[in-house]
């Protein structure tokens, strides 16, 4: 890659593994406490709102979003890293809502006491200068603390600490495209850098925690595209919700309930018999049987054949082999 010119994303945000079973598993009415669902999804949908306002700003910077890296043993994660020609950007993004109170280095939302978001974004800061240096960097890091909903406020909050908030954003970015301005142009290194930490960046999260679900405890059916519910009703090559009345190709909605059970159930062998009784037999096996023709592999015979991509039937080869 050569000298870069404007803003550029060389990694971009994806939902976590974590979060889309979760969300899968709440439609079927498989969460039992849907708290960590709540807080996974709150969060994701902050970190979207960031990406749509910085995105609007055009200064000359490279953008590695969503990082899980490892330096000395320990694991720091990164919502936005954002490198400039002068220095690197680390975002801590938060998208809390309601009265939340600082009191001599504690956060408090209501009387509960919360973990306090800043030692954690200078935690990661601290690695992350640590791992720069081991790279052979030696850019300064600007760390910020952004509180992107508008209804949040944060009581007895010093004007000195990293934080910006909701009201600031405008200001905040003539800050950062001054700097921008004046920091020089990007060059190679710069995106060798960013191509690194992508390499560095570690795929699995050992945070995720999954609940416990078994299959015969889930609702069946299609799930609305549109709302998550299960109310959909099938008018020839459309499904129609009833609900909120968003409409789906039929092949579509059913390669996507196809996908949902190799998801959440990777054991289980893909059969039209399987997926018409996940679908909860709302299509006949017929279509069933056509829409997996065409996006699936058949192996074995008889009561064993069932459905793989064309990845796993290159696997099972090899095993058997």
């Amino acid at each position: 890659m050569g000298e870069l010119w404007m803003s550029f994303m060389l990694k971009e945000r994806m939902e976590s593994e974590e979060l889309m079973l979760l969300r899968m598993l709440k439609a079927r009415g498989g969460l039992l406490d849907d708290s960590r669902f709540w807080n996974l999804e709150k969060g994701y949908q902050g970190e979207v709102l960031f990406d749509k306002w910085f995105s609007s700003l055009d200064g000359e910077w490279i953008v590695v979003n969503d990082l899980l890296l490892e330096h000395a043993g320990s694991l720091f994660q990164i919502d936005s890293l954002v490198i400039g020609g002068d220095r690197v950007y680390l975002f801590e993004v938060k998208n809390f809502e309601g009265d939340f109170l600082l009191e001599k280095d504690r956060w408090y939302s209501g009387s509960k006491e919360i973990k306090d978001p800043l030692s954690q974004m200078q935690r990661c800061e601290s690695a992350l200068r640590q791992l720069l240096r081991s790279l052979g960097y030696q850019l300064p890091i600007e760390s910020t603390l952004i509180f992107i909903n508008p209804e949040f406020t944060l009581f007895n909050c010093s004007p000195k600490l990293p934080i910006v908030f909701w009201s600031q954003l405008n200001r905040f970015s003539k800050k950062i495209l001054k700097q921008s301005a004046s920091s020089g142009k990007l060059h190679a290194r710069h995106s060798r850098l960013a191509e690194k930490l992508c390499e560095l960046h570690i795929e699995k999260s050992p945070y995720e925690r999954m609940p416990e679900y078994r299959y015969e405890e889930l609702r069946k059916g299609i799930v609305c595209v549109g709302c998550r519910g299960m109310g959909v009703r099938h008018h020839y090559r459309m499904i129609e919700c009833e609900s909120c009345g968003s409409k789906e190709a039929l092949d579509t909605a059913l390669l996507r309930s196809i996908n949902e059970c190799r998801s959440l159930f990777p054991q289980i062998k893909i059969s039209t018999k399987i997926i018409h009784d996940w679908i909860g037999e709302t299509v006949s096996k017929k279509v069933i049987q056509r829409v997996l023709q065409i996006n699936f592999s058949l192996i074995g015979y008889g009561k064993s054949a069932n459905y793989v991509k064309d990845t796993q039937r290159l696997i099972r080869t090899d095993i058997k082999a």
